[in-house]
Parts: C-alpha cells; sequence; structure tokens
C-alpha cells in the first residue's frame, strides 16, 4: 500500500507542479503561490475556531439547542498584512457576539512582526520616511509614521526597564567585554564603546547584567557601573573575567571586595598569536595552551620551561609568556571545571558576535538611545534560548559549596 502523503509533501507536489506549468519562475512567484495557499487556510482555520466556540460543526445540530448561540455570517472582508503581502479575511461571528477570534483577532490587520521590522530599522538608525518605503517596497505594507513613532515609543520603555530592571543577589561567573559602535555626535561620527556584562547565576543560567556605553575605560567609569550592580540588587559576585580594562580591577575591589577578578586567558593568547610569525603560530599557541591548561601551578612552570626551550627564537613571545604567568597562577587554584568556567569567554564572545551582527555595515547611528534599543532587542532574542544551565554545572555547585559555603549556600532554594 503506497504511504499516505503528508500536508508538507502535497504542497511541495504542488509547487513542483506549478513550476513545471511555467506558472512558478522566481521567488516572487514562490511568495504568491504561498500567498494563495495562505488566505484560505487561515480562513478555515478562524471558522474552526468558531465552530470549536460553539462546540458543533457547520453540518451538525447544535447540542443545546437553548443556549441562543448559533452561526451569524461573516463580518466585513478586512485585509490582514502577511510577510508573504495582503490577503482578505472575513472574521465569522456568533449570534451571541461572544466569539473572541485567537488566531486573527478582531482589529489585528498584520499577522507578522511588523511591529518588530519596524523598530528594528528605527534602532539601526533609519529615518521615518525610509522604514515606510521599505515596509511598502519589500512587504507591501502601509504603516503610517504615527504607528511607528507608538512602536519606537514603547520600546524606548521596555528598553529603560530592561536596564534598570531588578537583579539577582548573587552571579557566581561574570564576564565583561567590550565592543565598538560608530556614534553620531554633533554631525561628527565616532566610534563608542559599548560595554556588555554576562553573569551566570546561583542555578548556571546565564543573562546579560547589563550595557554600558562610555567614551573611555576609568576607574571612574567601573565604579559606576558596579554600583549600578549593586543598586539593582547584586550583593555578591564570585568570579569576574575580564580583559584587563584600565580601572576596572580596583573599581571592582572597592565596590566588591571579596570578588576574585581574573585575566581572560582567551584575551591572552590572541595576544601571544598577534605576536606570532605566521609559519609558527599553530605550534606556539599548543605550547601556550599546554601551560595554561595544566593540571597544577607546579606542572604549567614545567611547561613554560619548555615553551622557553622550543621557541627561544621567539624571545619577546617567551617573555610574554612569563609576564601572562602571573594572571594565570590563582586559576591553579580551582578545580578544573570552575577553572574552565572561568578562562574560557565563549559565552561573552558568542553575545558580542550576535551584537556585531546588527550594528556592523548600518553606517552611525543617530544617537546612544539608537544603540541601546537595537542591543536591548538582540539581547532579547537570544536570552531566549538560554534555557540550560552552563555545562557541567552539577559539578560545579558541588564544588562551589565546597569552596565558598554559606557565602554560596545562603543563595540557594534550599
Amino acid at each position: 500500500m503506497e504511504k499516505e502523503k503528508t500536508a508538507q509533501e502535497i504542497i511541495i507536489d504542488e509547487a513542483v507542479k506549478q513550476y513545471k506549468e511555467g506558472n512558478i519562475k522566481n521567488s516572487k512567484d514562490i511568495e504568491d503561490f504561498l500567498d494563495q495557499m495562505l488566505q484560505p487556510l487561515m480562513q478555515k482555520l478562524l471558522d474552526t475556531e468558531l465552530e470549536n466556540h460553539l462546540e458543533y460543526s457547520k453540518y451538525e445540530h447544535k447540542k443545546d439547542k437553548n443556549n441562543g448561540n448559533s452561526r451569524n455570517g461573516h463580518c466585513k472582508s478586512k485585509h490582514v498584512e502577511t510577510k508573504y503581502g495582503s490577503i482578505e479575511i472575513q472574521t465569522p461571528r456568533d449570534r451571541l457576539g461572544t466569539f473572541e477570534p485567537v488566531l486573527i483577532e478582531k482589529g489585528q490587520t498584520k499577522l507578522t512582526g511588523f511591529e518588530d521590522k519596524c523598530i528594528s530599522l528605527y534602532a539601526k538608525g533609519m529615518s521615518l520616511r525610509d522604514i515606510e518605503k521599505i515596509l511598502q517596497e519589500l512587504y507591501g505594507v502601509n504603516i503610517s509614521k504615527d504607528e511607528i513613532v507608538k512602536l519606537i515609543s514603547a520600546v524606548n520603555e521596555e528598553t529603560e526597564k530592561w536596564k534598570n530592571r531588578p537583579l539577582q543577589p548573587l552571579y557566581v561567573f561574570t564576564y565583561a567585554d567590550c565592543l565598538y559602535v560608530p556614534v553620531k555626535e554633533d554631525m561628527i561620527s565616532s566610534k563608542k564603546a559599548v560595554y556588555v556584562m554576562l553573569g551566570v547565576d546561583k542555578n548556571g543560567y546565564k543573562d546579560i547584567l547589563g550595557i554600558w556605553m562610555g567614551a573611555a575605560e576609568s576607574a571612574s567609569f567601573w565604579t559606576n557601573v558596579f554600583e549600578d550592580l549593586k543598586m539593582r540588587g547584586v550583593k555578591d559576585i564570585l568570579y569576574m573575567s575580564s580583559d584587563g580594562i584600565a580601572g576596572f580591577k580596583n573599581s571592582l575591589e572597592n565596590v566588591f571586595p571579596k570578588t576574585q577578578s581574573q585575566r581572560c586567558v582567551v584575551h591572552l593568547s590572541r595576544n601571544i598569536y598577534g605576536l606570532s610569525p605566521k609559519k609558527e603560530a599553530k605550534k606556539i599557541m599548543e605550547g601556550w595552551k599546554a601551560i595554561y591548561t595544566s593540571t597544577s601551578l607546579e606542572e604549567a612552570e614545567m611547561k613554560l620551561e619548555d615553551f622557553e626551550k622550543d621557541f627561544s627564537q621567539y624571545s619577546h613571545i617567551v617573555k610574554k609568556a612569563k609576564d601572562f604567568m602571573t594572571y594565570l597562577e590563582p586559576l591553579f587554584e580551582l578545580p578544573m571545571e570552575i577553572r574552565k568556567a572561568i578562562y574560557t569567554s565563549n559565552a561573552i564572545e558568542s553575545v558580542n558576535s550576535a551584537l556585531r551582527k546588527v550594528t556592523k555595515g548600518t553606517g552611525a547611528f543617530p544617537n546612544e538611545t539608537s544603540v541601546y534599543k537595537i542591543m536591548f532587542l538582540r539581547l532579547k532574542e537570544l536570552k531566549e534560548k538560554w534555557d540550560k544551565p552552563i555545562s557541567n554545572w552539577k559539578t560545579i555547585q558541588k564544588q562551589l559549596i565546597v569552596l565558598h559555603g554559606d557565602r554560596y549556600t545562603k543563595y540557594l532554594d534550599l
């Protein structure tokens, strides 16, 4: 017996047939094909919603003839914008007026996230006129300037709430890093530093603690950042990893004196890689990795001696590796799992990579507010994917209890 085809296979077969018959010639024709399918699909689903509401189908007798409710035709047709274009829908009605459709709500005229598209375009520095034009050309959607302004105002409020939202009292690991974004100021475009801080909470889940913009790194700037964290509810941070940012360490010690500050090993590695000749870079990095992944300080010192012998002709690189040992020594006092969580900055690097994608190639932003908005929207998307604790969390948690005792456990929901 031939296997019954899925709905997806039937749609694909029909698309292929249309292509062979010459009805589909380009991507626009594909969109039109999908549009033609979407309209009857949405109409059927709306009619089915009413059936479920009335609890009997169109071709059945009413189960309860005394409830006084039944079909009452359809509302006047309306155009609903979708990412494939505009479809015409008639919302079914019931006599008692109790039917509230969910798929396409009453008064709803846009089926897709055009609101988010408007916000994203504005946050990237586009004018209201440009947004109107782009949405019209690409999607055939007309959104007035007044509607766009309302949407932008709503995101401004949401962004400010996010920037000032309460934080958890304890973060186990935190990572600070920086990226640069062009921003206009007095009609002149200049690169501004945007500092991003990622935290791992008491249960191993990641979150962005905040983003801050500053013209230059300084002790006063970082003191303000850490005071901001404190005002928003952070009482303690166990480990903080950063790239030797100016004024960072002293400011951290003043506000969170118990926090162990650690230079990011990934940044140290990049420094050594940048000094290495291309033909020897792979071997040099393997030798350097053998040092910082050693199981103990004694082993690391032995690996450093081997490194010095193997690459004696590159005295400047050997000197740099020796200098960096100062930053590595505190790591060897920690278990391997915690050590990896501290020196591996993949999480913050991944975040910054995602942020660069929405800020790169857009030209200069009109102001700092637009930078905050586009980053907030992107971080909101990333946060939705962080639904699991970090790697090796169960082991790390046991180690934290042994190392920090009540400093950690008093925040747990035991």
